[in-house]
């Protein structure tokens, strides 16, 4: 489902974005006495929020009533995260596994295992078909709810050949997949079948995304910055770096909920970073 981001055009929209994050604005940090070290994150339709703790082997949940962490799953070696649903999707860099969990199930043992994907990074959802970066191989899968491939790209597509891809989000509008194609430094687009259809280069290293609508995507980079890039104009558009933050590091995980709030991975300084629209 798309996100709403409430009236205005999207130049409208990103004009607001600009200037909301280009000065100082609300914001909280989560987690400094909880986590160990958080990769991903992600948020689902409901505005519920997910957080993978790689080094703890923890799933938490943000509870968004009280903005408190809330374990919810023991997971080893938790890495990339994804929601769909009541369904959050996991990769191991324990085993290489994918791994879907309930997150409305009362059995914290639940799950069950897609498959095997070496050194799996980056995951998303769209249309009842699952993606999971294979970063070792450098290329992305596509699987069934069943855990079925149905498409695999990214190693051998010319010009668009895939260099160290890490995270991946959905253009939900245009049923696009969007990959954070690092070592090519640029956001890679390909449709849902796995065919490419463009790139959009970047001032940084990509590591991780997330779509915030009306066709802008947030960019978390490995020098702990974030990017907006306009995918219709196909630019990054301005860079956020907020002083008061003080020195985020590398960052793993973005995320946008259904309020425009966007949550950053800081593992170097243990939490999670929320920032209020």
């Amino acid at each position: 489902s798309t996100q709403s981001t409430g009236g205005g055009t999207g130049f409208d929209y990103l004009c607001s974005l600009s200037s909301l994050y280009r000065t100082t604005c609300p914001y909280k940090k989560f987690g400094e006495t909880k986590l160990k070290f958080p990769f991903g994150v992600c948020c689902n339709e409901n505005g519920d929020v997910f957080v993978s703790d790689w080094e703890a082997g923890l799933i938490y949940q943000l509870e968004n009533v009280e903005d408190e962490l809330k374990c919810t799953r023991m997971f080893p070696k938790a890495f990339g995260v994804c929601a769909a649903g009541n369904d959050v999707f996991v990769t191991s860099e324990d085993d290489d596994h994918l791994y879907c969990l309930r997150s409305d199930s009362d059995s914290p043992d639940l799950k069950t295992d897609l498959g095997h994907f070496p050194s799996p990074d980056g995951i998303c959802y769209m249309d009842g078909y699952i993606y999971v970066v294979e970063e070792q191989n450098n290329r992305v899968c596509g699987l069934t709810n069943f855990g079925d491939s149905f498409t695999v790209f990214g190693d051998d597509n010319g010009d668009f050949t895939l260099n160290k891809p890490g995270g991946l989000s959905v253009y939900p509008e245009k049923e696009l997949l969007l990959v954070c194609d690092r070592g090519n430094k640029r956001i890679s687009m390909w449709d849902k079948m796995g065919n490419p259809v463009d790139t959009i280069p970047l001032p940084q290293h990509p590591d991780c995304c997330s779509y915030a609508g009306y066709g802008i995507l947030v960019v978390g980079t490995s020098q702990g910055e974030v990017l907006f890039v306009d995918l219709d104009c196909k630019k990054h558009v301005f860079t956020w770096t907020n002083k008061q933050l003080k020195n985020p590091g590398f960052i793993t995980g973005v995320a946008v909920d259904n309020r425009q709030n966007v949550y950053i991975c800081d593992p170097k300084n243990h939490r999670v970073i929320k920032v209020y629209r």
